[in-house]
């Protein structure tokens, strides 16, 4: 394979792994819901627009709406589990 093809293919790999995946729900049973967010390449953020939207998709699947409660990280795993209270 040339230079010239093996480069834009690498460029275009590397830009895709930094990109910050989605956040996704670990955890919900009607009164609360857990969302995880990958911290390998960004700091734990709750205020993080994805993921407050994400809580309160959930939350008003019930009616209610998504109110931030706290974090746990997890540096093994590279995740920060943000809870939020349906309320």
């Amino acid at each position: 394979m040339k230079f010239s093809t093996i480069l834009p293919i690498a460029s275009l790999a590397l830009a895709a792994a930094c990109v910050s995946p989605e956040p996704v729900v670990s955890d919900y049973n009607g009164a609360s819901v857990k969302i995880q967010q990958n911290i390998a390449l960004e700091a734990p953020n709750p205020d993080d627009p994805r993921i407050a939207a994400e809580a309160g998709r959930i939350c008003g699947t019930a009616g209610k709406r998504a109110e931030y409660a706290s974090t746990v990280t997890s540096q093994q795993n590279y995740t920060a589990t943000h809870l939020f209270l349906c309320l």
